[in-house]
């Protein structure tokens, strides 16, 4: 990975009354398992379930971010090339100046001896599931129920072509 160099705090500060910041966030799926939520320790939605997600830096390729966000906030290993992209959203929070994000979506695969372990600076609790936690953050429930919705098109597309999924 490249320098990576974060702004003086009183420089981020300024960014987020000014600018809308890059953000990427990860349904990750553990084979055989389901999803990987965190609750989140750290604002916007500080308290609520989240998935994995960090702000691209200046230096990274989309690749390299998430990279760095599956392994940094859930010790996953991940392959960026096998990334589904899931959509955007433009998260407008009450906190840090009224800081504005632009999240991008990606679903990727977690195999299921991966062990995963959280980012305590970031999360205070875990979960792998196949539903939607309660008291789950608007974005991320926005990117599960694109992940859900493309999970149903690939068993219809799947049945129509008589392919089977292993289970």
């Amino acid at each position: 990975m490249k320098d990576i160099r974060f702004a003086p705090r009183k420089s981020f500060e300024q960014m987020l009354k000014y600018t809308v910041i890059p953000t990427f966030d990860l349904v990750l799926e553990q084979e055989g398992r389901g999803v990987i939520f965190g609750k989140r320790k750290i604002p916007p939605y500080k308290g609520k379930w989240a998935l994995p997600g960090l702000r691209m830096l200046k230096s990274e390729g989309i690749n390299d971010t998430l990279e760095r966000i599956a392994k940094q906030e859930v010790g996953a290993n991940i392959n960026p090339d096998e990334r589904v992209f899931l959509g955007q959203y433009v998260g407008k929070f009450r906190t840090e100046h009224n800081r504005q994000d632009l999240s991008t979506g990606y679903y990727l695969r977690v195999p299921y001896e991966e062990k995963i372990v959280m980012n305590p600076q970031h999360f205070s609790d875990i979960a792998v599931t196949r539903k939607l936690p309660e008291h789950t953050g608007a974005m991320y429930a926005f990117y599960f129920q694109k992940y859900v919705e493309l999970k149903r098109l690939a068993e219809r597309v799947a049945k129509a072509v008589g392919y089977r999924f292993k289970t």
